[in-house]
């Protein structure tokens, strides 16, 4: 695992050694901003030009694999789950998502009416919400399901944030360092404060970070040379560092490392257990550390994922099966070809039994003896029942379907016949549902089981992350909803009380119809009388 800081040049340190392993630069400036994918593949950096470059750490240095194209870029995170989608932020108030396998824009959001440079971005633990800072203090927060501003994070006590990041666990929980010495936690469900630790630094803060192991634990630094560790459920401070620097930037990683980037070019690595003195302290840079970003643990990738330089070759070179014996039967479709030791087959077989399912996958025990000499498994070849199948074959029309794994363990895992009409294809007689058959795989057979493994997690993540996403999209539409709902019912009730006005002022007309109606009968009565 990697240290990476970035100054006028990135750095990445060994964190079993730290030693200078690699370092990388082509630019004139200090970086503004530095963070890795969430697989730990990727470097993102964003420099003071406004040019967002996506690097990975080769065998022996730094290689360049994209630049965005795009112009007065100014922030950028990527995904937390992979690294194909990347949030940017723009000197004018935009804030977009780019794909960086299609190499596109394949996300816009509204643009907030009062235009200022978008400083941070981050997504949340979910996914589900994105975070924008602008430079005038206010805090977008983005709806990834409606694509609609959500949220408006205004804050009384400072018009400056100087960090900001969604928490790692929690998805609403929203932490905002400010120059004026604050930080705030926002819980963006309520848009009240978790937490507020008024004036907890004598100058601005840096730079905030949540802890890996306890999500209780946030830590911030400042300009005044100190680092605070915080427990943000009792909501005090618990520990407190002082240095002999002004400190710039802050990151922790899973074993409790901290890393103290400063404004005199050395990093200072602490131990979160022992606190008083730094146990490394790294020197190299000449100018301001801007930040420090320790690589994440290496997830598990997901079945589909594609790497970034792997897109031109995927694009380029198309699938190609692995070879293997034609089939005449349509019942079945394999994937992917088993291992030759498990395939077993000689030529006379192939040509008694080319339609055998259990003969392509080297399950076969039609030559295997059985101890009783009587149980042998072996292929009919009654005339009758040959010639009745092959006229059902003719009438037959066999879509392909896959063959379906069926979640149980490898030992018990049973592969069912190719049935037509009912009745097998290869003359064997039909097994019932009380038989058990004769083709189940021995527990000493050889077989994938990392497979089997990658399919049960890769269907479990789509699951979670389809149900994940529903949930959202529903609670999206919901608060859309009762928004409509609301200002339908500010519209009935205007219209209720213009229309009580409006009675209102019939009746007052009637009555004033009225009065003139006996003012003109009397005015008719006193004609008559005087003639």
């Amino acid at each position: 695992m990697y240290l990476s800081s970035v100054s006028s040049r990135l750095h990445l340190h060994d964190t079993n050694c730290w030693e200078l392993k690699k370092t990388y630069g082509c630019y004139d400036g200090l970086m503004r901003d530095i963070s890795w994918s969430d697989d730990a593949k990727y470097i993102l950096q964003v420099n003071c030009k406004g040019l967002v470059e996506i690097l990975t750490p080769a065998d022996h240095d730094v290689r360049s694999l994209q630049h965005i194209p795009l112009k007065d870029t100014w922030s950028a995170s990527f995904h937390r789950d992979g690294h194909r989608n990347i949030a940017i932020g723009t000197k004018s108030g935009n804030v977009l998502i780019w794909d960086t396998k299609n190499k596109t824009i394949v996300k816009t959001f509204p643009t907030p009416t009062q235009q200022s440079s978008v400083n941070h971005i981050s997504y949340n633990a979910k996914n589900n919400n994105l975070a924008a800072t602008m430079q005038n203090g206010d805090t977008v927060i983005y709806g990834l399901v409606s694509n609609i501003p959500i949220l408006t994070v205004k804050l009384q006590c400072s018009r400056s944030i100087s960090a900001m990041k969604f928490h790692h666990e929690s998805r609403c929980l929203l932490g905002l360092a400010m120059d004026e010495g604050h930080v705030l936690l926002r819980d963006i469900n309520t848009n009240k404060d978790k937490a507020f630790f008024d004036n907890i630094h004598a100058a601005p803060v840096s730079d905030i970070a949540f802890s890996l192991i306890n999500k209780d634990v946030m830590l911030s630094s400042g300009y005044d040379k100190i680092v605070h560790v915080y427990d943000i459920r009792l909501q005090n401070v618990v520990s407190t560092i002082k240095t002999s620097y002004t400190l710039s930037s802050l990151a922790i990683n899973v074993d409790n490392q901290v890393a103290i980037g400063t404004k005199h070019g050395a990093v200072m690595i602490y131990d979160l257990r022992d606190l008083t003195n730094p146990f490394k302290v790294l020197k190299g840079h000449n100018e301001e550390v801007k930040k420090v970003a320790f690589q994440p643990m290496r997830k598990k990738p997901h079945v589909n994922e594609i790497s970034i330089q792997e897109d031109t070759d995927i694009h380029l070179s198309p699938f190609k099966p692995s070879p293997g014996r034609p089939r005449t039967s349509d019942m079945f479709l394999i994937s992917a070809s088993p291992t030759k030791d498990n395939l077993d087959v000689s030529e006379h077989i192939e040509e008694k039994k080319a339609d055998s399912f259990l003969v392509l996958m080297g399950l076969d025990k039609s030559n295997n003896d059985c101890e009783d000499g009587d149980k042998s498994y072996k292929f009919a070849k009654d005339s009758s029942v040959y010639e009745r199948n092959r006229k059902l074959d003719v009438q037959k029309n066999i879509s392909k379907v896959s063959t379906p794994l069926n979640n149980q363990d490898v030992d018990n895992l049973v592969f069912p016949s190719p049935i037509f009409n009912g009745a097998p294809d290869d003359g064997r007689p039909l097994i019932t549902s009380d038989e058990k058959p004769d083709y189940e795989i021995p527990k000493n057979s050889k077989f994938d089981t990392k497979t089997v493994e990658e399919l049960k997690d890769f269907f479990s993540l789509s699951l979670s992350d389809v149900a994940d996403d529903n949930k959202n999209y529903f609670l999206h539409i919901m608060m859309v909803l009762t928004k409509q709902k609301l200002f339908l019912e500010k519209q009935m009730a205007a219209m209720n009380s213009q229309i009580l006005s409006l009675a209102q002022n019939q009746n007052t007309l009637v009555e004033a119809n009225k009065r003139l109606a006996l003012q003109v009968e009397q005015l008719k009565y006193a004609t008559n009388s005087n003639n």
